[in-house]
């Protein structure tokens, strides 16, 4: 295995709960109905400004760059509200300690990837590549991020193993064709992950558990 892709949001951390709660308050701020089955399909695992971009709605081009300035604030101010995926911290650090490259893949901003790695998790030292939603133009479920951490590692998508929590994060693994897919049942469940690509379903990331499915005894 050449190289290890992790999602953060969801994956590393249970912070689905937090960003439910702001997406709930802006839509209904702009009078849109949106209920949990379309929130899945449309905002879960996606950059903020993909979902705006794509998801009809009755703002205009001009009111994006204040919407999502505004939401990118409401969601580092949270940090205090999110905890940790039992076992993200151990899996990431039995995996440095193997030699295995790592590599972050977050549809969140370069500043609340910050804050979560450094602050919340205190991992930022153990991860070569960490790739936010301000460095590629399509967000997951396009792949242009999982592509991007690795041609900054060198390594070929086929030779990584990665997990997401989310099936529009599975969607963009397999579109890399990255070569081990694993789902993390926080936010999903197993049958949502497994029908958008995920070859195993953990559900969480306790090192004896994560470890064998990402192929890794």
């Amino acid at each position: 295995m050449q190289a290890v892709l992790l999602d953060m949001d969801g994956t590393l951390i249970r912070s689905e709960h937090v960003h439910r709660a702001i997406w709930q308050r802006f839509f209904t701020a702009w009078q849109v109905e949106m209920d949990d089955e379309r929130y899945a399909d449309a905002v879960m695992g996606r950059r903020a400004r993909d979902v705006l971009a794509h998801l009809p709605g009755p703002w205009t081009p001009d009111d994006l760059p204040g919407a999502l300035a505004s939401l990118d604030a409401d969601v580092d101010a949270a940090a205090r509200e999110v905890t940790v995926v039992d076992g993200a911290v151990a899996l990431i650090r039995e995996l440095a300690a193997r030699g295995h490259r790592l590599a972050v893949v977050t549809s969140g901003g370069r500043s609340w990837a910050e804050r979560v790695l450094d602050d919340v998790l205190d991992v930022r030292d153990a991860l070569e590549v960490v790739v936010t939603a301000e460095e590629v133009e399509v967000g997951k479920p396009s792949p242009e991020g999982y592509l991007t951490a690795c041609r900054r590692l060198g390594v070929a998508p086929a030779g990584c193993a990665a997990v997401e929590d989310a099936p529009s994060g599975v969607r963009a693994l397999v579109a890399a064709g990255v070569g081990r897919i694993v789902g993390v049942s926080t936010t999903s469940l197993a049958t949502a992950l497994r029908a958008a690509g995920a070859m195993e379903v953990v559900p969480d990331l306790r090192p004896a558990l994560a470890l064998p499915a990402l192929g890794l005894s």
